[in-house]
């Protein structure tokens, strides 16, 4: 397990910050949309339940990466993690249905206790703070260097500060003229434009995960590296046994057996093997690269030359 640098536990701590933020609001913005029957913060209580999974993964499979453990990561719970956000997409598209459902049932909202409107104010103001509190670090992280993960959570913060603008006005015409036409018509719209989030959120997240499931074959322009690399290599092996290479979501995985003739020392093997791996790693970030040596039933190349 590799030690993550300093750029790495930056990612790792914006990304952190924001599902603490959005955690710690969680239940009491729950309560408080229990009470008042608001159905913008309904939208909002159900989206940011359902993204703070998703979030909780974000972090998780960054911690994978950046600790060297990519190549279980990938194979095994990278699988897990794509089906989890089909999972997760389709309760989006089911709770979008749902509030348009409540919207369209709405009857004529309830006068609002005092504390109740006042809590309401609160947590979506401090709601939208959790939200853009985050974009600075998480701004700081993208051009700390490229990550997809990183880089998906910055769009999805921006994207969920914009909505909370939304139900932080139509949460205030509400609590500022309650019993009136207009703030009825301020929650509905607010029930409607979360739902309208949930619903692209969602469908967005099934489209793109769907494709990862099956694995594919690496565009040609990095199959052309693992080629180069392997020309760069060849007069240090003595066989080369079998190539795999596939595209797992947006990692590449590359395997590799080399063969070796019985009479090279397990120091020259090493210095071979881990020599191909680093120039395949340089050569396509983020790549899993897995070389392995075996013995070759061809003699040394150098045997070949003091023959002739």
């Amino acid at each position: 397990m590799r030690i993550p640098s300093v750029t790495d536990r930056q990612k790792e701590h914006a990304v952190l910050l924001a599902v603490l933020l959005d955690l710690g609001l969680f239940l009491p913005y729950a309560v408080t949309t229990a009470y008042t029957g608001s159905l913008a913060m309904l939208a909002e209580i159900l989206r940011g339940g359902l993204l703070l999974l998703v979030e909780g993964t974000a972090y998780m499979a960054l911690r994978a990466v950046h600790r060297g453990q990519v190549h279980f990561y990938d194979f095994g719970v990278g699988k897990l993690e794509r089906m989890f956000s089909i999972v997760i997409g389709a309760l989006l598209v089911m709770a979008a249905v749902f509030v348009v459902a409540k919207v369209l049932q709405s009857t004529e909202p309830q006068p609002l206790a005092p504390f109740w409107a006042a809590a309401a104010m609160v947590l979506v103001l401090a709601n939208l703070a959790a939200n853009l509190i985050p974009l600075i670090p998480l701004w700081r992280a993208t051009r700390a260097g490229t990550s997809i993960i990183v880089l998906s959570q910055f769009r999805a913060r921006m994207a969920k500060a914009a909505a909370s603008v939304t139900v932080v006005t139509c949460v205030l015409i509400d609590v500022l003229m309650p019993d009136t036409r207009l703030a009825e018509m301020a929650d509905d719209f607010g029930g409607l434009v979360g739902a309208a989030f949930m619903l692209v959120v969602g469908g967005r997240m099934i489209s793109e995960s769907l494709p990862d499931l099956l694995d594919r074959a690496l565009a040609e322009p990095v199959q052309m590296k693992v080629n180069s690399a392997l020309a760069a290599f060849f007069d240090q092996y003595e066989q080369l046994t079998a190539v795999r290479t596939r595209q797992s979501g947006a990692v590449a995985h590359v395997e590799i057996t080399l063969g070796f003739a019985p009479s090279r020392t397990i120091a020259d093997v090493s210095t071979v093997t881990t020599g191909l791996r680093s120039a395949l790693e340089a050569a396509i970030p983020e790549a899993d690269v897995v070389v392995i040596a075996e013995a070759s039933s061809l003699p040394r190349r150098d045997d070949f030359s003091l023959a002739c």
